[in-house]
């Protein structure tokens, strides 16, 4: 009987600590620094299986920037702070902090509030407003208990001191970039001119932010040190982008309602998309998120009004469901011409078309996030065993191979055909221990498909293979194996046994 409560209690668990223990135990990700007690939070490290499947996402995001003709940067980190100062982040990048009377502990007041109430949006409210909701949610210090009672802003860049003489002085001279953007706007007239100034020009970058975070929370969600994926799309005339792939979107507009199941093309004759450059950008998304494989669903665009940037002519968050929460992964931003504009307001050297300074749409998303809730999404677990339903294009290994027993004769049939294979690196193998708990261990990775050897397979050169979904089985020939590892990326397990099982 405390066997079968057991079970019942590990089935309720929370999904989160679900998730936490299997990346600690397989090391997908884990706290930076762990082995000393005090280290600092909001920052964390990828551990081999973590980095494969963040690899892969990356992989289908440069298969995205292949497909829309972009050409790709990596941008330094460091930016001086003449840089910041333009583009107003030394001035208004900061965020609200409500101070604990007892203890003097910080927190990020909007996202204390969101907590409380996730539909509405509580940025840019006077420190009076911030107070007056905090007692009527009755929020209190988390660690001591104590009254929050006192607003501060806090700036959340991470000023440098670089070179020898910035340290004779008491200012910084330089930042860690808070956006990743900001290197692409600094390198677009070279590339502009390098690529035979050519309209629209498509910028990308994947690198690191960072963000001086009050209180880092939600593990991979928000971070101090975080990657952005980051496209920027240059343009005088949205007229000259190409036609996008119409289809069906989610659009929540508060303002007016909330939409279901839209196509992109409507959307945009409706005007709830008000522009050519928004319809396409979206529909890059989409895709992109598509072939993830989250679910069409759990996706969602929301339309942003009074909480959008003053510069921007149109804004959408593009999120994703969390339980009965929605966690924003990606940012759609026509930035019009704000960006360049301000840098040749003070001083830079900036690219024209003609008399026109080109205007700007941005897609930024939080490549931490996407990963955080990819897992978090294909995370399944029951009384036996705990799996991610990850797309063979997304999981760190391909197929998973094993010999039934630990016998001389099978563990070298195993590595002959393992060593043989042209996906040899993309094969988790494990030539010992019980079959069931090598099952489990690559269910438990993500790994899509495992391959049994068995005695028969010496006689015959047939093995088995198991779905780790459904964990139904069925034999094919040895020889059909890189073919079959080929073929399961895109296809159903149903459509492998049609294809592929020994009769």
């Amino acid at each position: 009987m405390e066997n079968e409560n057991q079970k019942s209690k590990d089935i309720k668990e929370n999904k989160d600590d679900v998730l936490s223990k299997v990346a600690l135990s397989r090391g997908m990700f884990f706290p930076s620094s762990e082995i000393f007690g005090e280290n600092l939070s909001g920052l964390w490290d990828y551990g081999p299986l973590g980095l494969k499947i963040f690899s892969n996402i990356l992989s289908e995001w440069r298969n995205t920037l292949y497909e829309i003709n972009a050409v790709e940067i990596s941008g330094s980190v460091i930016l001086p702070r003449k840089v910041l100062q333009a583009s107003g982040h030394e001035d208004n990048f900061f965020d609200v902090a409500v101070i604990c009377e007892k203890c003097g502990s910080a927190y990020r007041v909007d996202k204390l509030l969101e907590e409380k109430e996730p539909s509405r949006n509580y940025e840019g409210l006077s420190d009076d407003d911030y107070l007056s909701w905090i007692k009527v949610y009755n929020i209190k210090c988390q660690k001591c208990g104590g009254n929050l009672t006192k607003i501060k802003k806090f700036g959340s860049m991470f000023g440098l001191e670089v070179g020898v003489q910035a340290h004779d002085g008491n200012e910084v001279n330089a930042y860690l970039r808070p956006e990743a953007c900001q290197s692409i706007f600094l390198d677009f007239k070279r590339l502009f001119t390098l690529y035979g100034k050519r309209m629209p020009f498509i910028i990308a970058q994947v690198g690191k932010a960072f963000r001086n975070e009050i209180s880092p929370r939600n593990s991979l969600i928000r971070q101090r040190e975080f990657f952005q994926n980051d496209i920027e799309m240059f343009f005088v005339d949205d007229s000259s982008f190409p036609e996008f792939k119409d289809t069906k979107v989610t659009i929540y507009d508060k303002a007016n309602s909330n939409i279901s199941e839209i196509m992109i093309s409507e959307a945009l004759n409706k005007k709830i998309i008000e522009n050519k450059i928004t319809a396409y950008a979206v529909s890059v998304v989409s895709d992109f998120l598509n072939r993830l494989g989250f679910a069409r669903s759990d996706i969602r665009l929301r339309k942003l009004y009074e909480d959008k940037a003053f510069y921007s002519k149109e804004s959408f968050d593009v999120e994703v469901k969390k339980d009965s929460e929605w966690v924003e992964l990606i940012a759609c931003n026509y930035r019009s011409n704000y960006d360049l504009s301000v840098y040749k307001k003070y001083g830079g050297d900036i690219a024209q078309v003609g008399d026109k300074i080109p205007e700007i749409f941005e897609i930024s998303a939080g490549t931490d996030r996407i990963f955080y809730m990819l897992l978090y999404n294909d995370l399944r677990y029951d009384s036996e065993r705990r799996w991610f339903v990850l797309n063979g294009h997304i999981a760190p290994f391909k197929a998973a191979v094993f010999p039934l027993l630990s016998k001389d004769e099978l563990v070298k049939f195993v590595n002959e055909h393992v060593s043989g294979s042209r996906y040899k690196k993309e094969l988790y193998l494990l030539v010992s221990g019980n079959i069931g708990k090598m099952y489990r261990k690559a269910d438990e990775i993500g790994v899509p498909i495992a391959i049994t050897v068995d005695y028969q397979s010496l006689k015959d050169g047939t093995v088995t293979l198991r779905d780790r979904d459904s964990m139904e089985q069925f034999r094919f020939n040895v020889k059909d194996m890189d073919n079959l590892i080929e073929f399961s990326a895109d296809n159903s397990f149903k459509r492998l046994r049609e294809k592929f099982e020994a009769h």
